[in-house]
């Protein structure tokens, strides 16, 4: 079957063209303002850029560029209909309180690495770090504009639903987490980060892995974009409150060996928990409702 004729993996196919182009797109820009050829600058600035063009390019094209490529693949490829499924999964917010408690699990691998690296001497507690109120304004901040929102609209409210229409939970995370790496490879480039080949290694690694682990939770909220959204922030804030309470003395191996070891244990089990829930079967209660997109 090909993707002309099928409307789930037409809809992936399109979005994930889109969306890996919006990226490629923000790498141009950035290295064209860099260069001087553009009369604005994309250099950081807080959680924006330096200018309001910038910010403009930024949000578009980087942080909403999942979201954006998301909503003209359904429209193109989908329907009304489809649209309307993805704004429900938005505000799907009634599903197991566990899941939210859960949800926070890179706490505790942060807590972990930070641990290693006290017994290394690596790591300290800078107090001067602590601003409770700003850290809880931080967490909605991170939310909106760093990612959670403008992404998991695409990863994990069309991408993955659609992809699980024609393959396992399993085979549709490891796909998705591919396509999230592929994405950000681009905007790295643009701000000169993973350099070398064993960071892209890692990277590819986190995000196969995390994708393993966030469909888990899709699975037991029955498709909720929303948790999946909270669970992106939540996942992306435990790691900022560890590297800004918990300032580097020394390099070291282990505390960040400490966390793929963990990570790669958690993504495993939840790798072993989708294949004995029978996730793939096509009269799945999550994949009636990702069928609907």
């Amino acid at each position: 079957m090909t993707t002309r004729s099928d409307p789930a993996l037409r809809t992936a196919a399109v979005f994930t063209v889109l969306a890996l182009g919006f990226a490629v797109v923000y790498w141009i820009v950035a290295a064209l303002s860099r260069a001087g050829t553009l009369p604005f600058s994309m250099e950081h600035e807080d959680f924006g850029r330096a200018s309001l063009a910038g910010n403009i390019v930024w949000l578009v094209f980087s942080n909403f560029g999942p979201a954006l490529a998301a909503v003209i693949a359904l429209a193109l490829c989908r329907g009304r209909a489809a649209l309307v499924e993805l704004g429900r999964s938005l505000v799907r917010w009634r599903i197991p309180p566990w899941l939210y408690v859960v949800a926070w699990f890179n706490l505790v691998l942060n807590a972990a690495v930070v641990a290693s690296g006290y017994a290394t001497g690596t790591m300290h507690f800078d107090a001067s770090a602590f601003a409770p109120l700003k850290f809880v304004l931080f967490f909605f901040v991170m939310a909106a504009i760093d990612g959670p929102l403008g992404e998991e609209i695409g990863w994990r409210g069309v991408l993955l639903p659609q992809l699980m229409q024609r393959f396992s939970p399993l085979v549709a995370a490891l796909v998705v987490g591919v396509v999230w790496y592929a994405w950000h490879v681009p905007l790295y480039a643009a701000e000169d980060k993973l350099p070398a080949l064993g960071d892209h290694l890692l990277f590819l690694f986190s995000c196969l892995a995390l994708s393993v682990i966030m469909t888990w939770f899709f699975l037991k909220s029955s498709a909720s974009t929303f948790l999946m959204i909270y669970l992106h922030d939540a996942t992306n804030y435990a790691t900022f409150l560890r590297f800004k309470l918990f300032p580097k003395l020394a390099s070291s191996p282990w505390p960040i060996a400490v966390y793929f070891v963990l990570l790669a244990v958690l993504a495993c089990a939840a790798a072993i928990a989708i294949a004995r829930n029978n996730g793939s079967r096509r009269g799945d209660r999550t994949l009636q409702v990702a069928d609907a997109r």
